[in-house]
């Protein structure tokens, strides 16, 4: 009598790609901890120079973001925008492309989402969901103007730099101007209440369900990169544009694509913040969020579940840093500087080969920037 053995093989062979995989994704971690813990251990020092207790002041810095139900909630109120800004670097540097136009995309997006909200007439439920998918159209639009110029030649970086002036200040001109409000503060006229994205509630505090949205964002641009033939082509025209273009594969339409949904992450992360967070668009609006979400992008390795990390991060530091000001008298602004210190080590990965070795280097891939990207 012969033993049937496949089913044995079958769940070996299903142990060692778990294992392959569990292998992997530590690997994808070592490095963003590494810049950390380095960045971390440079921030002690400073504070230690100031005078104050490094210890103390990082016991207040985790008290704050991560201690209790309402420091998630903060955590999680600023997290919200930085994972969305953060997918729309990381979606088109899966191209080889490079979209530092973020904060102009999610300032489109807050001023439609605005605009839908303040004009549209019907149930609250239906203006909300038009709101949101405004905002998501306005950033898309947005987006695929320096993707459609890249396609024609012109350098993606350039023209989402550009891109976000012009944005900003048409946003400020449609703020201050046809949508204009009343109030000491110029800008657009507040939402009513019953059109604001309903908050978490459970003791999370101002933490809303444009979280949960970001979540599913998320998911959405893991399945589009990873589980799509058109994600397979994406990454292709990143990993290899002649090899990509030898093979059939349009570099121009997919990187087009690429910066349009970037564009979109961007877009939806501006609506959430006017519907879920301030209610309106005023003059000057919340600024910076589309620059940082770069640093979440590079610290998240590019890939939407590192991204959802790397917000997570970012918005505990920023949450914690009024209490370790508070508590242990640090400075505000060392915060950014240990934001700055963690993307130093991020993207320098020369600089960390020279401190820790050779072997660190092959823990970056996916965030090297020195190789250039596609032309």
């Amino acid at each position: 009598m012969t033993v049937d053995t496949r089913p044995r093989a079958e769940t070996r062979s299903l142990g060692r790609l778990m294992l392959m995989r569990a292998v992997t994704t530590l690997q994808a971690l070592a490095f963003p901890v590494i810049a950390t813990i380095l960045a971390f251990s440079i921030g002690a020092v400073v504070i230690l120079l100031s005078g104050q207790n490094p210890l103390e002041a990082y016991r207040a810095l985790l008290r704050g973001g991560f201690g209790s139900m309402s420091a998630w909630g903060r955590t999680l109120l600023n997290a919200t925008p930085l994972l969305l800004t953060g997918l729309a670097v990381a979606v088109p540097f899966r191209a080889g492309l490079f979209n530092i136009g973020g904060e102009g995309q999610l300032f489109i997006g807050a001023i439609a989402a605005a605009a839908v909200a303040l004009l549209m007439p019907g149930p609250a439920p239906l203006v909300i969901i038009a709101a949101v998918v405004a905002a998501t159209l306005g950033g898309l639009i947005w987006g695929g103007i320096p993707g459609a110029l890249k396609s024609l030649g012109a350098h993606e970086v350039i023209v989402t730099i550009m891109l976000n002036f012009v944005a900003i200040n048409l946003v400020y001109y449609l703020a201050q101007n046809p949508l204009s409000g009343e109030g000491q503060i110029p800008g657009t006229d507040m939402i009513g209440p019953e059109y604001r994205l309903a908050q978490f509630g459970a003791g999370l505090g101002r933490a809303h369900w444009g979280f949960a949205l970001a979540l599913v964002a998320a998911l959405a641009a893991y399945l589009l990169i990873w589980r799509t033939t058109r994600g397979f082509a994406i990454r292709a025209v990143g990993l290899g544009p002649e090899a990509a273009r030898y093979a059939g594969i349009p570099l121009g339409a997919n990187g087009f694509l690429a910066i349009a949904v970037g564009g979109l992450f961007a877009g939806l992360g501006g609506g959430l913040e006017v519907l879920g967070v301030y209610g309106r668009v005023s003059v000057p609006f919340v600024t910076g969020l589309g620059f940082t979400g770069i640093g979440v992008a590079l610290l998240g390795r590019n890939h939407p579940v590192g991204v959802v990390i790397g917000a997570l991060f970012f918005g505990g530091l920023a949450a914690g840093a009024q209490e370790m000001q508070f508590s242990a008298g640090v400075p505000l602004d060392l915060a950014d500087v240990l934001l700055a210190i963690v993307l130093l080590f991020v993207t320098a990965t020369k600089l960390v080969e020279l401190i820790l070795g050779r072997r660190a280097r092959s823990l970056a891939a996916g965030t090297k920037l020195e190789k250039g990207l596609a032309s």
